[in-house]
């Protein structure tokens, strides 16, 4: 709408007065909403930081009745095991990871070099692979039936202890397969097992633990026979 003469030009200015600052007053009250929900944003934030804090300080003291409470009851370190596991399996796995007689002879000899060439364990998961005379020289048994073997998993069982040094009993599932095609369905394979002693020792604090002692309960348990 226009207005015509001098009235008309001080409605228009004061129309456009009017305008400005219902255009001002509505900017600063949505400024003001605006660091309102900010400020309300940042307190929710934190509490919320307040509170996660003070689960995590719950669970830390929780965890740490609960491993005083198993150690009071059996004598053994909850997370002392657990490390020894990890150190276990990165140990075992070699014995029950090879695809080949040179990668069996690998770790056959590694073992030996750590046990001694008369221990238990390599006489009973690793004897020496038999080497068939051809024309083309020795071949392998174990390449000329190919075998191969893949590491499934492995639990420790503490059962006596000195201090940090304790006496675990491993039970070690493989699988025995000719192709790394079945490994495609593991479930469909038939899981053999290895039963195992050994004494983890050293300085926990310096994460210097190690494998000693070891000694094999059992033999190779599975239908894949060389």
């Amino acid at each position: 709408m226009v207005y015509s003469g001098p009235n008309g030009k001080l409605i228009s200015l004061i129309i456009c007065a009017i305008v400005t600052f219902c255009l001002v007053l509505t900017i600063w009250i949505q400024a003001g909403k605006k660091a309102e929900l900010t400020e309300t944003h940042e307190s929710l934030i934190s509490k919320l930081n307040t509170v996660e804090n003070d689960i995590r300080k719950r669970q830390a003291e929780l965890d740490q009745k609960k491993t005083e409470s198993v150690k009071e009851a059996t004598g053994f370190d909850p997370a002392l095991i657990q490390s020894d596991s990890v150190t276990a399996e990165s140990y075992f796995k070699p014995a029950f990871s090879w695809k080949s007689g040179k990668t069996y002879d690998k770790a056959r000899n590694q073992y030996i070099d750590t046990l001694g060439k008369d221990n238990a364990f390599t006489k009973t998961y690793l004897p020496p692979d038999t080497k068939i005379d051809t024309d083309d020289g020795p071949l392998s048994y174990i390449d000329f039936k190919g075998l191969k073997a893949t590491f499934g998993d492995i639990h420790v069982v503490p059962v006596s202890n000195e201090g940090d040094r304790v006496r675990y009993v491993a039970f070690v599932q493989y699988f025995m397969h000719r192709s790394d095609q079945d490994l495609v369905n593991p479930g469909a394979l038939e899981k053999s097992e290895a039963i195992i002693e050994f004494t983890a020792a050293g300085d926990r604090k310096k994460g210097e633990r190690i494998v000693t002692e070891v000694t094999a309960k059992a033999g190779f348990q599975s239908t894949l026979k060389p």
